[in-house]
C-alpha cells in the first residue's frame, strides 16, 4: 500500500500541515483560545461527565440543557483523551485538537474539488487539483472568517462544524453520485453528524442546508445522473441520517431556541428589541464596502477587494459545466451580501413576530449577522478561489513556466493567511485579567492557581453551587456613555470553575429572561460588604451556595464592577475583611489569584420551607435574609397566582433517598401539614414533581429565582425530575442504534450476505 503513494503527493499533503503547525503555534503563543460562550473546560473529566449525565440549568435560559450536550461530545472525548489519558497539558491538548480539525478542513477541500470536477467530466491535472484544493482549504481555515471571533473566538461546536463541513459535502456528493445503496461514505457522514456539531446552532444548520442545495442540485442538473427518482431517494436517505444522527442535539436546539426567540422578541437593549438592535448593528458595521472586501479590516481591505474581483472575473469568463456550477454559488454570495449589508432589509420582518411564522422571521434576522452569514461567505469564496487557482495553474502549466508562478502564488497566499490569523485581537477591545491582556475572543494563559481552584471545586462540588465576586462584565454591551453594562456576558474566568457557578440566577416567566437588575445575585455586589449586614451567610444559604470564590484580579480594578461608573469605594481586601468576620464561613484555599471559602452550614439544594406569598424586589429580599428577618431554607418568598401563606412546618420532614446526577430526585415525605418544597435551581417549567404518578401543578417561583411546589400533607414518596430527561435519553439511544443499524446493513451488503440467504 505504501509503495503506491507518490512521494510528491505526500509532500504536497504534508506541506500545509507544517504551515498549520507553525501558524497555530505562533497564534496560540503557549496559551489557549478563550471560548466566550462554550466554556472551555479546565477539567475535561468533569466536562465529559456533564456531557453524558449532568444537565444543569443554563444561566440565560433556565431549564435549557444546551451547553453540556451532544454538540460538545467530540470536544469532550478528544480533550479527555489528550488531557486525562495521555496527560498532555491543556495548551498542548488544545493545540493538537485544533490542528486536527484545521487539517481535516483542507483535506475536505481537496476531496470536494476532485469529486465535483470528476462528476462534471472536467479533466485537470491531479497535482494541480491537489495544490488548488489545499490552498483553497488553507484560506478557508485561516482566512477571512474562521480565525475571527465567530468561530475560534466563541464556540467550540461552531469550530468543529465549520472545519468538517467540506467533508460533509464530499461524502454526501460521493454517496449520491458515485455509490449504491448503503456505503462506507454514509457511515463516515453519520459519524460526523452524530457529533452534534451541525445542530449546535439552528442558524448554522440553516446555512448548511442552503449551501448543500446550492452545491448538490446544480451538480445533478448538469450531470443528470443518477435519475431524478434515485437522486431524490438518496437525498431522502441523507436527510433521514441527518435527523436520526442529530436527534438529541436537534431537541436541545429546539428547547434553547424557544428561550432565544423570547429574548430576541421581548428583551430590549437601548430601548429596542434585541433582535432589531443586533440587526441594525450588522447593517451599521458591515456596509457594502465591507462585503466587497470580504469583511477584511481596513488596512487589509485591498487584499479582500482584489480577491473579490478575482472571484467575479474568473466565474464570468469560465464556460461550460464548471461555469454553470459556480454561477448559482456566485448568486448566493450576492444575496448574502445584500442581506448582511442591509441592501435587502429584513427589519420589516419583525412585524411578523406575533404571527405563526414569526419564529422563522426572527430566525432569519438572526442568521444574517456576521457571526452566521460569514460562514457561507467564507465557504463559497474559498471554494471559488480554490478553483480559480486551479484554472490559473492549468493555464500556466500548458506554457511550462508554471513552477515560478506557482511558487509566487503560494508565498503570497501563505503571507496573506498569516496576516489574517492575527485579526482577532483587532476586533474586540482589550480586557485585562491576571495583569495579562485577555480579549473575550483571544488567547488566554491559564495560571496554575486557576486550574488548582477548578480542580478543587470539581472534586468537592457535590452538586452544590459556587458563588463568585466581585462581579465582572467582560466584553458586555454598554449604554451610550460607555460607563454602564446593561447586558452582561460570561467573563473569562467564570465557567472554568466547575460546579454550578451562580452568576445570575434569572427571574424567569414563560422563558422570558428579566433584566439583570431583577436578579437575586445583583444585590450582593450592590450592598456587600459596605453595608452593615447582620448575616450575609444566611443569604448565601438561600442561594444554595456551598463555596465562595473571591477573585483578587478583578477588572477594571480589584473589586470594581463595571456597572458603576466610579466603581466601589473599596477593593477586594474589604471583601476579605468582611468574609473573615462573617459567621459560618471558612477559608479553605488561598493563592495569589483566589480565595476560596466554604459555608459551614447544611446547605441543601432541596428543602422543605414555609411560604410567604408576597411580591418583593430583589433588594428587599436581600435585606430580609441578610439581616436575619427571614431564615433561609425555612422561610421562602413565593411568587405566583394561587400561592398561599404557610407557617410553622416543624412537623414536616423530607429525605432524599435517591438522586441521579442532579436530574432526578426521589424524596420520602412525612408531613403533618402542607409545605413548600424548594429546589435551588433557576426556575423552569421543565422541572416537575410527581406524587403517586400525578404531576404536581402547583409550581411557583421561590425567592425570585428558584423552583417551589406546594406539597400536600401525608406520608408518601415524591419524584423531582427534569421532565425532558427521558426524551433526552431516548434520543441518545436512537442516535446510537441508528449508527449500529447502518453499520450492520453495510456489513451485510458488503459481504453479500443478502445474496447468500437468497440463494439458500
Amino acid at each position: 500500500m505504501l509503495k503506491q503513494i507518490r512521494p510528491l503527493y505526500l509532500l504536497l499533503y504534508l506541506t500545509p500541515l507544517m504551515f498549520d503547525i507553525i501558524l497555530l503555534y505562533t497564534y496560540l503563543d503557549n496559551g489557549i483560545i478563550y471560548w466566550l460562550d462554550s466554556n472551555y473546560p479546565f477539567s475535561p473529566l468533569i466536562l465529559l461527565r456533564k456531557i453524558l449525565f449532568y444537565y444543569w440549568n443554563d444561566p440565560f435560559f433556565p431549564g435549557a440543557p444546551l451547553f453540556y450536550s451532544q454538540d460538545s461530545l467530540f470536544m469532550g472525548i478528544i480533550i479527555f483523551l489528550l488531557y486525562n489519558i495521555f496527560h498532555f497539558s491543556l495548551e498542548l491538548s488544545e493545540f493538537i485538537y485544533l490542528l486536527l480539525f484545521i487539517y481535516l478542513s483542507q483535506v475536505g477541500f481537496v476531496k470536494l474539488l476532485n469529486i465535483i470536477f470528476e462528476i462534471l467530466e472536467k479533466r485537470y491535472s491531479s497535482y494541480f487539483t491537489l495544490i488548488a484544493g489545499l490552498l483553497g482549504g488553507f484560506i478557508y481555515s485561516w482566512g477571512f472568517y474562521s480565525y475571527t471571533p465567530p468561530i475560534l473566538g466563541v464556540n467550540y461546536p461552531f469550530f468543529i462544524f465549520y472545519m468538517l463541513f467540506p467533508l460533509v459535502l464530499y461524502f454526501s456528493i460521493k454517496y449520491i453520485f458515485k455509490e449504491k445503496v448503503i456505503s462506507f461514505s454514509l457511515i463516515i457522514l453519520y459519524l460526523i453528524l452524530a457529533s452534534g456539531t451541525l445542530f449546535s446552532e439552528f442558524t448554522y444548520l440553516l446555512w448548511s442546508i442552503v449551501l448543500y442545495l446550492f452545491t448538490v442540485v446544480p451538480i445533478w442538473l448538469l450531470s443528470r445522473k443518477p435519475s431524478f427518482v434515485q437522486f431524490t431517494v438518496k437525498n431522502l436517505v441523507i436527510a433521514l441520517i441527518v435527523i436520526v444522527a442529530g436527534l438529541e442535539q436537534l431537541y436541545q436546539t429546539y428547547n434553547a431556541s424557544i428561550g432565544a426567540y423570547q429574548v430576541g422578541v421581548h428583551g430590549e437593549f437601548l430601548g429596542k428589541p434585541i433582535v432589531i438592535y443586533e440587526t441594525e448593528a450588522q447593517y451599521k458595521n458591515f456596509p457594502l464596502s465591507s462585503f466587497i472586501s470580504l469583511y477584511s479590516p481596513e488596512k487589509y481591505e485591498i487584499i479582500g477587494v482584489l480577491i473579490f474581483v478575482l472571484i467575479f472575473a474568473t466565474i464570468l469568463f469560465i464556460k461550460g459545466k464548471t461555469g454553470k456550477f459556480f454561477a448559482p454559488l456566485l448568486f448566493l454570495l450576492l444575496i448574502i451580501g445584500g442581506l448582511s449589508t442591509g441592501i435587502i432589509n429584513v427589519l420589516p420582518l419583525y412585524s411578523l413576530h406575533s404571527t405563526p411564522i414569526g419564529f422563522i422571521a426572527i430566525g432569519l434576522m438572526y442568521s444574517i449577522q456576521y457571526i452566521f452569514s460569514g460562514f457561507p461567505v467564507s465557504f463559497v469564496s474559498s471554494l471559488i478561489i480554490g478553483y480559480t487557482l486551479l484554472y490559473i495553474l492549468e493555464y500556466l502549466g500548458k506554457r511550462r513556466n508554471y513552477i515560478k508562478i506557482l511558487f509566487i502564488l503560494i508565498i503570497l497566499l501563505l503571507s496573506s493567511s498569516y496576516i489574517y490569523s492575527f485579526r482577532a485581537g483587532e476586533v474586540h477591545p482589550e480586557i485585562r485579567a491576571f495583569n495579562l491582556p485577555v480579549n473575550a475572543t483571544n488567547i488566554f494563559y491559564p495560571p496554575p492557581e486557576l486550574v488548582s481552584v477548578g480542580n478543587y471545586l470539581s472534586v468537592h462540588d457535590e452538586f452544590y453551587n459556587v458563588i463568585e465576586f466581585p462581579m465582572q462584565y467582560a466584553a458586555g454591551m454598554y449604554d451610550n456613555n460607555g460607563t454602564k453594562a446593561v447586558w452582561y456576558t460570561i467573563y473569562p474566568l467564570s465557567d472554568y470553575i466547575m460546579g454550578q457557578v451562580i452568576k445570575s440566577p434569572a427571574l424567569a416567566n414563560n422563558a422570558i429572561i428579566k433584566s439583570l437588575a431583577n436578579s437575586a445575585i445583583y444585590p450582593i455586589y450592590k450592598y456587600f460588604p459596605a453595608f452593615n449586614i447582620t448575616n450575609i451567610t444566611n443569604y448565601f444559604v438561600l442561594l444554595g451556595a456551598k463555596y465562595i470564590v473571591l477573585n483578587k484580579q478583578e477588572y477594571p480594578g480589584p473589586g470594581v464592577p463595571l456597572g458603576y461608573a466610579g466603581g466601589y469605594p473599596w477593593n477586594y481586601t474589604k471583601f476579605i475583611e468582611a468574609l473573615a468576620r462573617t459567621p459560618n464561613i471558612t477559608l479553605v484555599m488561598e493563592n495569589s489569584y483566589y480565595n476560596v471559602y466554604m459555608i459551614n452550614l447544611n446547605v441543601s439544594l432541596l428543602y422543605p420551607s414555609e411560604g410567604l406569598a408576597e411580591n418583593l424586589s430583589s433588594d428587599q429580599l436581600f435585606f430580609l435574609y441578610a439581616n436575619n428577618m427571614l431564615k433561609a431554607q425555612k422561610q421562602s418568598v413565593i411568587y405566583g397566582l394561587g400561592a398561599i401563606n404557610i407557617t410553622n412546618i416543624s412537623g414536616v420532614h423530607i429525605r432524599v433517598v435517591n438522586d441521579y446526577c442532579n436530574e432526578v430526585y426521589e424524596i420520602q415525605v412525612n408531613a403533618s401539614r402542607p409545605f413548600y418544597l424548594v429546589f435551588d435551581e433557576g426556575y423552569s417549567p421543565l422541572w416537575e414533581v410527581t406524587i403517586n404518578g400525578e404531576i404536581n401543578t402547583h409550581h411557583y417561583i421561590a425567592n425570585g429565582y428558584a423552583n417551589a411546589w406546594l406539597m400536600p400533607a401525608g406520608n408518601y414518596v415524591a419524584t423531582l425530575k427534569l421532565s425532558i430527561l427521558q426524551t433526552v435519553h431516548i434520543t441518545y439511544l436512537l442516535v446510537f442504534l441508528g449508527f449500529i443499524i447502518l453499520v450492520l446493513i453495510y456489513v451485510l451488503q458488503r459481504f453479500k450476505i443478502f445474496r447468500y440467504f437468497k440463494n439458500y
